[in-house]
């Protein structure tokens, strides 16, 4: 009996051993995390949208966009770049897509994939200066229907937004 009572006070402080020891290895670790995170979300933010100036998350989204909406940026001319997150032939499909003033997309880049096709990377490029009535008009990939035919919904998804928000604002 008392064997088994050393046994538990001992793991119970090797636990609270280890949890202190990654408890501080965290707190050095995650403002050099935020900051990386940060400087990613910045370069996708140029990517999909080059002449973009002074983005800032809106703090709430609208009500009525889209469950694929997960963050919208504003920028100083008037356009928006969003974070969109939809399933393609396996789940996690993260595309960044900026719109315009106009209404145009700038921009539409796969962030984060779980596919193995490979064809998400450029698919994004297809949609250059596109508007709500041109996306059913782009092709989908053969071989990657699923993937391809969910990227064009996600862009809908945030043509509709880009809508919403325009409405808003007037």
């Amino acid at each position: 009996m008392k064997d088994s009572i050393k046994s538990i006070v001992v793991l119970l402080v090797i636990c609270l051993v280890a949890s202190a020891v990654l408890a501080a290895v965290n707190s050095f670790t995650s403002p050099f995390i935020e900051k990386s995170e940060n400087e990613k979300v910045r370069k996708s933010l140029l990517v999909v949208m080059p002449e973009g100036k002074n983005f800032k998350e809106l703090d709430s989204l609208p009500e009525g966009v889209a469950e694929t909406v997960k963050q919208i940026y504003t920028e100083d001319g008037g356009g928006y770049v969003m974070k969109l997150v939809t399933t393609g032939y396996s789940a996690g499909l993260t595309i960044m897509c900026g719109i315009n003033s106009d209404g145009k997309i700038t921009g539409a880049t796969c962030v984060s994939s779980g596919e193995t096709l490979g064809n998400e990377k450029t698919y994004g490029e297809l949609f250059l200066g596109a508007d709500k009535t041109d996306i059913d008009g782009i092709d989908s990939v053969s071989g990657a229907t699923k993937t391809t035919s969910n990227y064009k919904k996600a862009l809908k998804d945030a043509l509709s937004a880009f809508d919403i928000l325009k409405g808003a604002a007037e």
